[in-house]
């Protein structure tokens, strides 16, 4: 085993090297910016599906992302991830992921685990996902779902309880904890984030997906009548592999102001969508009353046209 992970690391080195030769570093043309940058009062770059192998790329890609957020003088609030954060759960590829997110220039990151994390070695890789959002945000549990509080405003995980090969278990009890973190969160018209790395049902194009159905599961239902119970809640996915799309963007209860978001895949080509390159993620400019979301390719350094998304809440 120990020759094995040698072995990864030897050959992520080495392709880390030839692909830093060609990628060029990403542009300070068009750098990332706030439209009123003394009123934000949170900010947050969102990715998903970052899917790490010992191939190099990745871990360029990753550290061309962290240039571009270092190039904008911006001092974001969180960085989240909406899951899979290796494609095959293999301790070599954890083990170049923590490295790189190590190295992040926003310190706190909030990690939801996705069907490629936990849906083989279930307990021992959420003891080590857990392990690194206790040492990233200091929550400090034995569960995949958890709530941190970052200038005021709340993000709720969610995820699976039980492996599964691709959609989740949520238990009663996380469904209730969904229900009391929203109730909290929402108080006085603040948005809250709620980051699961699949998708609800019948959402984003869902069960007509490059990965089949796609979709949370069973309890799909349940967690959506949470949702809509409150007001302000975006709901922010990953796991479709679908780019940036028509079908990003769903309206869950327009009246109400609950929104699901499905963002493209960072860390692998997307299958559909008018862009479907690797790199893509999202930042966020949160405002009294009204929320900013822009796609970005955070590896070349641009903004996507035609691409940020403005709600007013409720």
């Amino acid at each position: 085993m120990f020759l094995a992970t040698r072995l990864f690391r030897l050959i992520n080195s080495f392709l880390f090297i030839i692909y830093s030769l060609f990628t060029p570093a990403p542009s300070t043309a068009d750098p990332i910016t706030f439209r009123e940058p003394e009123s934000v009062k949170m900010s947050f770059v969102a990715y998903a599906d970052p899917q790490i192998m010992p191939s190099g790329y990745h871990q360029v890609y990753h550290e061309n992302s962290f240039e571009d957020i270092v190039n904008s003088g911006i001092n974001f609030d969180a960085f989240v991830i909406a899951g899979d954060l290796t494609e095959n759960t293999d301790a070599p590829s954890y083990d170049i992921y923590w490295e790189i997110m190590d190295k992040s220039p926003i310190k706190n990151i909030v990690i939801a685990s996705g069907n490629h994390d936990l849906r083989f070695n279930y307990e021992s890789n959420l003891e080590m996902i857990m392990g690194k959002v206790e040492e990233y945000i200091g929550v400090s549990t034995d569960k995949p779902y958890y709530s941190y509080t970052v200038n005021g405003y709340t993000f709720i995980v969610l995820g699976t309880e039980t492996a599964r090969m691709d959609d989740a278990y949520i238990s009663d009890e996380q469904l209730s904890f969904l229900d009391t973190e929203l109730a909290s969160a929402t108080q006085g018209g603040k948005p809250a984030f709620v980051i699961c790395h699949q998708p609800l049902s019948y959402t984003h194009g869902v069960p007509n997906t490059v990965v089949g159905n796609g979709d949370l599961g069973e309890q799909s239902t349940q967690v959506r009548e949470i949702l809509e119970k409150h007001t302000n809640v975006f709901f922010l996915t990953g796991h479709l592999h679908d780019g940036v799309s028509e079908k990003s963007l769903e309206v869950l209860n327009e009246e109400n102001g609950v929104y699901s978001l499905n963002l493209p895949a960072f860390g692998r080509a997307n299958e559909v969508g008018e862009f479907r390159q690797m790199g893509l993620g999202t930042y966020a400019e949160v405002y009294e009353g009204e929320i900013i979301f822009t796609v970005r390719d955070f590896v070349k350094g641009y903004n996507l046209e035609g691409c940020t998304m403005t709600f007013t809440l409720k």
